[in-house]
C-alpha cells in the first residue's frame, strides 16, 4: 500500500465540500462514495487508527492514519463512519461526522 503524507495545518477546515460532491456528482452517486469509504475502513482499516478519506476531484478513495489529523490541532471525538473529504485544489478538507 503506498503511503502518503498530507500536512492538515496548511488546509483549511470547511463545510462545503460535500455539498459540492452532491452537486458533482448527484447524491446518490455521492452517498455511494461515502458508503464505499464507510466499508474500506471496515474492511481495511484499523479502528481508531485510520480514517477514509475521498478525494473530491476524482471520488477516489484511501485509508489515512487518523494520527495526521491529531498532531494538527484537529481534536475530535472519532467515530468508525466518519468520512474525511479533501480537495487539494481548493487546499480544504470537511469531515462528515455523521456520514450514512
Amino acid at each position: 500500500m503506498k503511503s502518503i503524507e498530507i500536512e492538515f495545518s496548511k488546509y483549511k477546515p470547511v463545510n462545503f465540500l460535500w455539498s459540492e460532491l452532491i452537486e458533482h456528482y448527484g447524491f446518490e452517486r455521492a452517498k455511494n462514495i461515502v458508503s464505499q469509504a464507510i466499508d474500506l475502513q471496515r474492511m481495511n482499516g484499523k479502528r481508531n487508527i485510520t480514517m477514509p478519506i475521498i478525494f473530491s476531484g476524482t471520488g477516489g478513495l484511501a485509508l489515512i492514519p487518523i494520527n495526521l489529523l491529531k498532531k494538527n490541532d484537529f481534536k475530535r471525538t472519532f467515530k468508525d463512519t466518519q468520512v474525511l473529504i479533501f480537495n487539494l485544489k481548493k487546499k480544504s478538507f470537511q469531515i462528515l461526522k455523521e456520514a450514512c
